[in-house]
């Protein structure tokens, strides 16, 4: 039943409209930093980074899939769109180059796809919104990874 075959069938009656859906916020905590190798100044063999993204690819995918399946009952992902923030925690300070910890999370990224929390880590359905780094000796290493919904597949039906 299209849109207006619905409204049609509800006139003269009184509808409670539904409340606008809320926006949905999902928090992945990692206990560990994005790998080395991944950095776009690491010289090294390839099987060395190959090696060191599947162990880190594989930590944000089960970490992912145990925040999805904690969501309640009736959400619906992949996320059409999707809003991600990052903060990375550090033991100590340095001198850290934001667009180098952001290549080297993208294992992370490729297993959140996997995940199927959102539907592609491209531009149309991703968009990075913040980068921080904190330096936190008790909690580190530690990724912080927060997916807010801009769209949900459901919504872009209508």
């Amino acid at each position: 039943m299209n849109k207006q075959e619905r409204i049609s069938e509800l006139k003269g009656k009184i509808v409670a409209m539904p409340r606008e859906k809320r926006q949905l916020t999902m928090r992945i905590e990692v206990q560990q930093l994005p790998p080395v190798e991944y950095s776009l100044n690491w010289r090294g063999h390839w099987a060395q980074r190959y090696k060191a993204g599947g162990v880190y690819g594989n930590a944000v995918f089960y970490s992912a899939v145990d925040a999805r399946n904690r969501l309640q009952e009736g959400v619906h992902l992949p996320f059409t769109k999707a809003k991600l923030d990052l903060v990375f925690v550090f033991p100590e300070y340095r001198r850290r180059d934001k667009d180098n910890l952001l290549a080297r999370f993208k294992p992370g990224l490729d297993a959140i796809v996997r995940a199927d929390l959102i539907i592609d880590d491209d531009a149309e359905h991703l968009e990075i919104s913040s980068l921080a780094v904190l330096v936190d000796s008790r909690r580190a290493p530690l990724t912080i990874i927060t997916l807010d919904e801009i769209k949900r597949l459901e919504q872009c039906a209508d």
